[in-house]
């Protein structure tokens, strides 16, 4: 039995968060707009007032818990955009902070968790009420393939992945594209060529009715079991496994 290729298997991922609230709406601004907070469904009776990370995934648990230790440890609180802390943290509350971060209970994915399926795991959270504000910290796991380049007759091609499932398969003209490229007033229009069961016999694709022979040395970009973008002399492809409706 052949192993699946590395490129195709699911990795974890962590995502390292910090929340504030306020215990009143707030109005902030979003490109532009003026925004009234809503109560949190999570947190009732807080309503959100930013973010305090940087919004970004880590590799391992360890990484994330170290990005909020070092975060809370320096009062880094203030949102991506460069609002201030809403609340001004004290040596000693921080050093609370900590400890209470630390002492939190971490939760172990089930050996039966599908991402697929299931949604994102919170594995650690905490929150502490600062004056009219409350701070969460929380870290969610989350598993994805990641995207990745190959050649359309490599094993690890991700249109193989895709053999025997109904999949969408979508064209554009290179000369559009490029013209998208150099005129931002343009768009290129994407067609639909085509709807149905994918088959790959060498390097010729087949999707429903529609077929086509492509180079070895094709460049694929894409993610296994969900979508693949190639092309051709003409056309460039989109091939996923949304089926338009």
């Amino acid at each position: 039995m052949n192993e699946i290729p590395k490129e195709w298997q699911l990795e974890p991922h962590y995502m390292p968060t910090l929340l504030w609230f306020s215990r009143k709406p707030q109005t902030r601004v979003v490109l532009g707009k003026e925004i009234t907070s809503e109560e949190s469904k999570s947190y009732p009776g807080w309503y959100f007032v930013q973010r305090g990370d940087r919004m970004r995934m880590v590799d391992s648990l360890e990484e994330a818990l170290a990005e909020l230790k070092s975060r809370i440890k320096h009062g880094n609180l203030g949102d991506l955009l460069g609002s201030p802390t809403p609340y001004q943290t004290s040596k000693s509350e921080r050093k609370r902070m900590l400890a209470e971060l630390l002492e939190a209970p971490i939760v172990t994915p089930p050996p039966n968790y599908d991402p697929d399926r299931d949604k994102p795991l919170t594995l650690l959270e905490r929150k502490w009420e600062l004056g009219e504000y409350l701070l969460v910290a929380f870290i969610e796991y989350a598993c994805f393939r990641p995207e990745f380049h190959t050649y359309f007759n490599a094993a690890n091609n991700p249109m193989r992945s895709l053999v025997g499932k109904v999949c969408t398969l979508q064209a554009a003209t290179q000369a559009d594209l490029e013209r998208e490229d150099e005129d931002e007033d343009f768009e290129a229009e994407w067609k639909e060529l085509s709807v149905g069961t994918v088959h790959l016999e060498g390097n010729r694709l087949t999707v429903g009715f529609w077929s086509h022979t492509f180079r070895a040395d094709t460049l694929v970009f894409g993610v296994a079991f969900e979508e693949a973008t190639f092309e051709d002399e003409n056309m460039s492809y989109y091939l996923s496994t949304k089926v338009q409706r």
